[in-house]
């Protein structure tokens, strides 16, 4: 652009506002020689200056350096299109505002599910009173699921019409992380849900009782709600406001077929790897693990069952009470008597259990022959506990690292 029109529509400009140069120059910061070297086409404004002036002149920039008036449909078409873009940058600023909030919250959401299942775990393991553990669960869990729910609708009002691109990948951003979050809230409620099952109020589970119980049920109900989700965002992703155009809805749909593949991949390795947790169980339990006391006679077990040894003070009642079978109450001597009998459904043996660290007996015969007999202590089966909880635990990791395999596949295969 000729620097001649710069200054001569610069001259004009000054003119019109009824400024002299040196005004002028005043309001600029600059000389009054160097604005007159300007209109004298002697030289140019630094590019700084030109916004200024524009504002000054209320013109453009664009005017100010073409150095004449563009025809008023072009400034307003230009102007509508930069009223445009700007509020379509505004647009995605919102909803990108309005999802990052929501994420947050779901954070918030998770931290207070945990929280349940922490208050949970303190009242079972730290008071032994499993079931008022999983009544403090609760209203954790119900708070995290409500605010998730009133953090969505909040997320969608903040929205605008629903015939947008940008809204439909928004509502499905939406609905994946409210499903997500959901789907952790309801596997924490089943991890709790064991605790119920005890029938005294005072009473407690076990590490590995819990582990065993409550990790299935937690899987088992994130295993449905992928399923239930993967059919429902299937049928969902046909509906208009979910709109996220074509090209992006063939890759959703490419996506959502992987994660199906990938699906039914990981149920199955889950069905084998369970199997196997099942019969590793069934078939070196607690009670195939202990070795137990052995008895060469029947007089050398009933003389071993009258010593008189207490029972482990975590497994003993002393207000415990005996009744016989019409529902009178009896001694603790003859409620401690035992009977043992051989192949054939015979009693060879009645004896007396004094020996309350006993918490087993197994016999085999062969006809009236006697073949085995052992007695298994509650303190060895303590130990057997332990170590069928270790297998537990190795289980457990091994189903995680299996997920974890799965997701990393399909993180790794999707398109984006």
């Amino acid at each position: 652009m000729e620097r001649k029109s710069i200054g001569a529509f610069i001259a004009v400009l000054r003119k019109a506002h009824g400024l002299t140069q040196r005004e002028l120059a005043e309001k600029l910061n600059v000389s009054d020689k160097t604005v007159s070297r300007w209109e004298r086409d002697e030289g140019c404004p630094d590019l700084a200056l030109i916004p200024v002036m524009a504002e000054l002149f209320s013109v453009s920039c664009d005017e100010l350096l073409r150095g004449e008036r563009l025809r008023r449909e072009q400034t307003e078409g230009e102007a509508g299109e930069k009223e445009l873009r700007y509020r379509e940058k505004q647009r995605k600023y919102l909803l990108a505002s309005a999802f990052n909030r929501f994420k947050n919250h779901c954070y918030i959401a998770a931290f207070l599910a945990a929280a349940g299942l922490i208050a949970a775990m303190a009242a079972n393991f730290g008071l032994g009173r499993g079931r008022l553990g999983f009544f403090l669960s609760q209203p954790f869990f119900l708070a995290s699921a409500l605010w998730k729910l009133i953090s969505k609708n909040k997320a969608l009002l903040s929205a605008g019409e629903p015939d947008e691109l940008e809204l439909g990948r928004f509502r499905l951003g939406l609905l994946n992380w409210t499903e997500f979050s959901l789907g952790l809230d309801l596997a924490l409620f089943f991890a709790v849900l064991p605790l119920l099952s005890l029938e005294q109020n005072d009473a407690a589970l076990t590490a590995g009782s819990w582990l065993l119980a409550g990790g299935a049920l937690a899987a088992g109900t994130m295993a449905l709600m992928c399923i239930v989700c993967w059919l429902l965002n299937g049928k969902l992703r046909a509906r208009p406001e979910y709109a996220i155009g074509e090209k992006a809805m063939d890759i959703y749909r490419k996506n959502h077929r992987l994660k199906g593949m990938l699906g039914l991949i990981f149920a199955a390795i889950l069905l084998a790897t369970g199997f196997a947790h099942l019969s590793l169980t069934q078939i070196w339990g607690p009670y195939t693990i202990m070795e137990g006391i052995e008895f060469d006679d029947l007089n050398s077990f009933a003389r071993f069952m009258k010593e008189e040894e207490g029972m482990p003070l975590e497994y003993y009642d002393y207000k415990a009470k005996f009744y016989d079978e019409q529902g009178n109450e009896i001694s603790p001597q003859e409620a401690n008597r035992r009977y043992l009998t051989d192949g054939n459904g015979n009693v060879v043996l009645e004896y007396v259990q004094n020996n309350r660290t006993v918490c087993s007996v197994q016999a085999k015969f062969q006809g009236d022959e006697l073949l085995e007999l052992k007695a298994y202590t509650y303190e060895e089966l303590a130990r057997a506990k332990s170590i069928a909880g270790q297998r537990h635990i190795i289980f457990a990791a091994v189903y995680g690292l299996e997920l974890a395999a799965l997701m990393g596949l399909y993180y790794k295969k999707r398109l984006k």
